[in-house]
């Protein structure tokens, strides 16, 4: 039941990204600086959700789940830190990525500490 909730919240992040992008393409200037550093940040949602993804499936692989859970928590502050730049913490746009990628974090961690490698390293 957790590793399908957890595939959702990978799959809600990546829905995210996909908002993210016709946000841009939407209300950004087309080839203006702030719409290329917008899709970037598309990609880099798409990445971590994919990523999320594979990890869900994967509960030995320690080293993604280190990578998901530092990439996805570094695109919490980043969301965090735009509702802040545009005064509104509440904003459904910066708080949905916030709540979906600690939820994915908290996610992470669980697959990195509950891995069974990494009980038997501590049993050695």
């Amino acid at each position: 039941m957790l590793k399908v909730i957890d595939r959702i919240f990978g799959c809600l992040l990546i829905l995210g990204g996909v908002g993210h992008t016709i946000g841009t393409i939407m209300w950004t200037p087309p080839m203006s600086g702030i719409f290329i550093w917008s899709l970037g940040a598309a990609l880099a949602v798409y990445l971590l959700g994919a990523l999320n993804l594979i990890r869900a499936g994967r509960p030995n692989d320690k080293a993604l789940a280190a990578i998901t859970l530092v990439g996805t928590a570094c695109w919490a502050v980043l969301a965090f830190t735009f509702g802040k730049s545009i005064h509104n913490l509440l904003d459904p746009r910066p708080l949905s990525h916030v709540i979906i990628s600690i939820i994915l974090v908290i996610f992470s961690a669980m697959t990195l500490w509950h891995s069974p490698s990494s009980k038997q390293a501590n049993a050695s």
